[in-house]
């Protein structure tokens, strides 16, 4: 007997049913999903107000940078009274005042990595030594393969292998933690990088501190020209957050100027084009802390080489 079919009204009623049901568990899911997201987001902005307090304590410890070579220890108690004895005193209390100055830049590195290695999405690796061991691995890898700098668009493989240059040397895994880490601490990028940045130009002042992540400024103006000046190392910061974007451009256009500083522009990179570049998006670029302070720094620096050699055209 040929099998009775059934009615198209029933079929699209039974299909509107289904329809409402699963429209029902899309609604339902997405709320629980935003009520967790929520909660997550509540909990990392409380768990940033609170390291970015600790940080404040760290830096309230010591004046700033600028203003710490000009003061001195306190005197002691027995006042020097040769000359040969108040130069021996004036040397240990200006070097008293420096040694302070990299024990608090390594503290609040610390302060940072121990943040880290209390991050779920970051201990769910297990990673032996927790965070300062991590990124002394891979600032050791980077500086060890460096991409290439120069002739780069001789070859299509060349400019492919700048593009994926973090992934070849660190791998697919320490790759996603890193990006993990960008998305998780946003708000803590502008003091991490920043002190960062001290790391290296300090290197020969704190030697004392024998802090285990050396970022020699050879190596850091290497990767300032790959930034800056290839195909591979624009690529890159173009799939990047604006925010990273800007304050990676920044500090290699700083690097820059520390190397011809310290005569180590061996390539003879003009400054002025990515300087003047970067003043442009900066001064249109909302919700960096501390834009006014970057701006000041690029335009003073701007002003410093055009009076060398004029205005880049």
């Amino acid at each position: 007997m040929p099998k009775e079919k059934t009615p198209l009204s029933t079929k699209i009623l039974f299909g509107l049913i289904i329809a409402a049901v699963a429209a029902l568990l899309v609604v339902f899911f997405l709320n629980i999903n935003q009520r967790a997201e929520k909660k997550a987001a509540i909990t990392i902005e409380q768990e940033r107000r609170d390291w970015q307090s600790k940080m404040t304590a760290l830096e309230n410890k010591i004046p700033p940078r600028d203003e710490q070579r000009k003061q001195t220890a306190p005197p002691p108690q027995d006042v020097p009274q040769t000359t040969e004895e108040a130069i021996t005193f004036k040397q240990v209390a200006t070097e008293a005042v420096v040694v302070d100055s990299c024990k608090v830049m390594a503290e609040q590195l610390d302060l940072f990595f121990r943040h880290l290695d209390n991050q779920d999405y970051f201990t769910e690796f297990q990673l032996k030594g927790g965070a300062k061991v991590f990124f002394s691995e891979i600032a050791a890898k980077l500086i060890a393969q460096q991409p290439k700098i120069t002739r780069e668009t001789d070859s299509l493989l060349t400019i492919l292998q700048n593009t994926a240059h973090f992934y070849r040397v660190l791998g697919g895994e320490k790759v996603f933690l890193l990006k993990k880490i960008m998305a998780h601490e946003k708000a803590l990028l502008e003091p991490i990088m920043a002190e960062f940045y001290t790391l290296m130009t300090t290197e020969n002042e704190c030697l004392h501190i024998d802090y285990p992540i050396k970022l020699p400024l050879k190596s850091m103006y290497s990767y300032s020209v790959f930034f800056t000046n290839t195909l591979g190392g624009q690529s890159y910061l173009f799939r990047r957050d604006l925010t990273l974007r800007t304050l990676t451009k920044y500090y290699c256009v700083l690097v820059l100027d520390q190397a011809n500083s310290n005569r180590l522009n061996h390539l003879g990179v003009d400054i002025r084009p990515p300087l003047n570049n970067l003043i442009s998006e900066m001064d249109s670029l909302s919700g960096l802390r501390n834009k006014k302070k970057y701006l000041e720094t690029l335009l003073l620096l701007q002003e410093k080489y055009d009076r060398q050699y004029g205005h880049a055209q």
